[in-house]
C-alpha cells in the first residue's frame, strides 16, 4: 500500500505547508499534524491549569515521602491516600485541568481536525468527554499512586497521566467518536 502525497506541498515549501496545515484539508498526513498541535494545544491547556491550581488553588506542600518498607493490603493503602493532602490536592487540580482541557481538545479536533457526522453532536459531545473521563480515571489513579505510595513529586507524575491520556484519547477518537 503506497502513500499518496499528490496534492501536498514540496517538503521546501514552508509557506505551501502552514497553509496546508490549517486548512480543513482531509490528507491523512495532514489530519495526522493537526491532531498533534492540537493535541499539544490541549495538553498545554491541561497542564497551565494543573500549575495554576496546584500553585495558587490547592495549595500542595513538596513533600516527598519514602517508599513504604511492606504493603499492608489495599484497604490501608487507599485510607492512607485518602490521609494524604498532596493526593487530594493533585486529584482536585486535575479535575479541574481535565475539564478545561477538554474544553480545548473539542473545538480544536471538532472545528479543525476531524470530521463530525459520525453521531448526532450530543452524541459525539458525550462519547468525546467519555473518553477523556476514561482516559483521566486511568492516568489520575496511577499518578495518585505514583504520588501517595512512591512518593513522587506531582509534576512527574502528571507526566505519567499526560502519556496515557494521550494513547487512550488517539485511538478512542479516531475509530468511535468522529468519521474516519
Amino acid at each position: 500500500m503506497a502513500l499518496d502525497f499528490s496534492g501536498l506541498p514540496k517538503l521546501w515549501d514552508v509557506k505551501g505547508w502552514l497553509l496546508a496545515i490549517l486548512s480543513r484539508e482531509k490528507h491523512p498526513l495532514l489530519q495526522f499534524v493537526r491532531y498533534g498541535i492540537a493535541g499539544v494545544a490541549a495538553m498545554v491547556a491541561n497542564l497551565v491549569f494543573f500549575v495554576l491550581c496546584i500553585r495558587w488553588v490547592f495549595i500542595s506542600p513538596d513533600v516527598v515521602t519514602s517508599l513504604p518498607v511492606e504493603f499492608t493490603g489495599f484497604g490501608n493503602w487507599l485510607s492512607d491516600m485518602r490521609q494524604d493532602p498532596r493526593v487530594g490536592n493533585f486529584v482536585k487540580a486535575n479535575a479541574v485541568a481535565f475539564v478545561m482541557s477538554n474544553v480545548v481538545a473539542y473545538v480544536l479536533n471538532f472545528k479543525w481536525v476531524f470530521e463530525g457526522g459520525r453521531h448526532s453532536r450530543h452524541v459525539e459531545i458525550f462519547l468525546f468527554f467519555s473518553v477523556s473521563l476514561f482516559s483521566f480515571v486511568i492516568g489520575t489513579t496511577v499518578a495518585s499512586i505514583l504520588v501517595g505510595n512512591f512518593g513522587v513529586h506531582d509534576y512527574i507524575a502528571k507526566m505519567s497521566d499526560v502519556v496515557f491520556a494521550i494513547l487512550i484519547n488517539f485511538v478512542c477518537r479516531k475509530f468511535l467518536v468522529f468519521k474516519n
